[in-house]
């Protein structure tokens, strides 16, 4: 993991009060963020593979409430496991990519808000399968804390955004790269046009 894909991993988790780099706790395997005046709030890097980071975040008791999972591309980490504390249970909620799509599309501010949104559009659904994601997404939501609710929506909404801004401007970068080529048929024009140029010279 280099720097970069370290701070674009660490800006999803960031919110107004920042992170800090712990050199304190920090090693050649794993980086660690604290919070100022705060001994306990940690959000913690892991290198497990060459290219896999495990992503996991604790509160204020030191409980870790959030465990995610990165595979480290060329381009931008892409995140390929989510998990979160249940509330008042010591077990993690794993959260699928349709679920995090959904959270994406409908989270809001708060954990009621996301769920009332939710509940909305669920009478409008007529395919049975996508209208069992949406309430399997409000059964897992529902079962969160507030905090880790709101934690969940503003991480995912800013990796998402990330991602999909790195894709226009990758697809922008294509296609402009692409311009600059001359297709195989303007090609062949062109050497056609050469070619007739001489005959008529000669």
């Amino acid at each position: 993991m280099n720097k970069e894909q370290e701070q674009q991993i660490l800006d999803y988790y960031s919110t107004t009060d920042k992170y800090i780099h712990s050199k304190l706790h920090s090693n050649a395997h794993q980086s660690v963020f604290t919070k100022e005046n705060d001994k306990y709030q940690w959000l913690v890097l892991e290198q497990k593979s060459q290219c896999e980071v495990e992503v996991r975040q604790t509160d204020r008791h030191g409980t870790i409430t959030a465990r995610d999972n990165y595979e480290l591309t060329r381009n931008i980490p892409k995140c390929v496991g989510v998990e979160r504390l249940c509330e008042g249970a010591n077990i993690q909620i794993p959260f699928n990519a349709d679920e995090i799509n959904l959270i994406y599309q409908f989270g809001e501010q708060s954990k009621a808000e996301t769920c009332a949104s939710l509940s909305a559009i669920l009478p409008q659904i007529k395919d049975s399968d996508t209208k069992q994601i949406v309430s399997t997404t409000l059964k897992k939501l529902n079962s969160l804390s507030e905090e880790t609710c709101a934690e969940l929506t503003a991480t995912t909404k800013r990796r998402k955004i990330t991602e999909r801004d790195h894709s226009i401007k990758t697809r922008l970068a294509k296609a402009k790269e692409q311009s600059k080529q001359p297709t195989v048929a303007e090609g062949k024009k062109n050497r056609n046009h050469s070619k007739g140029k001489g005959d008529m010279a000669l």
